[in-house]
């Protein structure tokens, strides 16, 4: 195939090296980057896997469109949630499909997606907008306490809090939204959305998420991610296939997914969806226009699928099937998040122990000793266990065992400490 493809990258996007592995293959890939010290910092290694070309702002998008479209763009992706935007500007400079003519808006403006689900009859969670300090008395009024505040586009868990008094959010919002740019939109405000109380899961987390894969209008959903329980404010511990659900539910789960995929109007691309399990039943989260995080490595473990290769192949208008997803076996990532304070990590042991547990067939160590960790409620992942086990009360006590092996050593402004990754949550 000689169609070249347009990837957007950014920072959160699928790691280069699994984009090449993904796409180089298939077809010459172009790739198109805004201008930060990210990108800035990747733009060598992206240029070993295909061209590149800079957009450094707004105004300079039909200018990259053109470079792109002399190169013979015959397709447009992104595995980046920050990327969205600039993905659809390319993809409409071009004329080429990405997402849906009118998915884009709801997919990076939390507002405007709640409204969208509202209307549609798929979901009705209070929410309300707030673009200017003033905001946060009809904004608490709306949604009541609790209520999860965090920006209108963004990822990751970025300022993303519980807010349980309303004095204190008063002057979180306002101290997020004076500094400015809360999320991944420099001009952006936050939303404040009614706070959906998890039911008791056993050893797993309140959540799950859907991955689907929507072609020409067809939605297939992928797999239901079951996951591990978060640690505050909203950061995440692990992802597993297939969830821990009955199938009634995972039934429900998967139809409000393709609800709101549809009231959304996305017709290309893949998808990420985010519910909570309520008392009363799923929820929705969010809906994410992109590939969920570490979704490519559990597809390639557990499908023998690259998630990327074949978000590249709808780009470029191909018919892509999955294989469905076995149940014979629990196939799962486990990690432990950064604390929420600045430190330095001055080590990591229990590694090895770790690698020869039962069910165990990768751990890596991401962030090395000395490493500066800035702190933040966003996930930041140190770690990754890779595995498979027999079932979920297997990966319920392997995840147990994980974590009381694993020791994690930091040095704080205030001393050192060190705590396991049991424990490691509640810095």
């Amino acid at each position: 195939m000689n169609r070249p493809l347009v990837v957007v990258y950014d920072l959160g996007a699928a790691p280069p090296g699994d984009i090449a592995v993904g796409l180089a293959p298939l077809t010459p890939l172009l790739f198109a980057i805004p201008v930060n010290e990210h990108t800035t910092a990747m733009r060598p290694l992206l240029e070993q896997f295909g061209q590149v070309v800079e957009v450094e702002s707004e105004e300079s998008v039909d200018d990259a469109a053109e470079w792109l479209a002399a190169r013979g763009a015959a397709g447009i992706v992104t595995y980046s949630e920050k990327a969205l935007r600039l993905t659809g500007a390319l993809a409409r400079a071009l004329g080429l499909p990405h997402l849906g003519d009118h998915a884009l808006a709801p997919l990076t403006d939390k507002a405007r997606q709640r409204a969208a689900l509202r209307a549609a009859g798929v979901d009705a969670v209070r929410f309300h907008a707030l673009t200017t300090p003033d905001d946060w008395a009809a904004a608490a009024a709306e949604t009541g306490l609790p209520a999860v505040l965090k920006p209108l586009y963004g990822g990751a868990s970025t300022n993303t809090y519980l807010v349980r008094d309303a004095a204190e959010g008063d002057a979180l919002a306002r101290r997020l939204l004076e500094e400015g740019a809360p999320g991944y939109d420099p001009h952006g405000g936050l939303i404040l959305e009614e706070y959906l109380p998890g039911r008791d899961c056993g050893p797993f987390g309140d959540y799950v998420s859907v991955e689907s894969l929507v072609v020409a209008g067809r939605i297939d959903h992928i797999a239901v991610t079951g996951k591990l329980p978060m640690v505050p404010p909203f950061r995440e511990t692990g992802r597993f296939w297939p969830p821990s659900l009955d199938t009634v539910e995972e039934d429900e789960v998967r139809t409000i997914a393709r609800d709101a995929i549809t009231a959304l109007g996305i017709t290309t691309g893949l998808v990420h969806t985010e519910l909570k399990l309520t008392p009363s039943g799923p929820r929705l989260i969010e809906v994410n226009g992109r590939l969920g995080g570490g979704m490519n490595e559990l597809a390639i473990h557990a499908l023998g699928a690259n998630l990327v290769e074949a978000g590249g192949r709808v780009a470029l208008g191909e018919d892509v099937k999955l294989p469905e997803l076995s149940t014979d076996e629990v196939f799962f990532h486990q990690f432990h998040p950064a604390p929420r304070r600045p430190c330095v990590l001055v080590g990591v042991d229990g590694g090895d122990d770790v690698r020869g547990m039962s069910g165990v067939g990768v751990y890596r160590v991401f962030s090395r000793p000395g490493a500066a960790l800035a702190g933040g409620v966003h996930t930041q992942e140190m770690d990754m266990v890779i595995g498979r086990v027999a079932d979920h009360a297997e990966l319920a006590a392997l995840a147990a065992a994980v974590d009381d092996r694993l020791v994690f050593r930091f040095s704080f402004d205030d001393g050192d400490l060190a705590v396991s990754g049991a424990d490691l949550g509640a810095l």
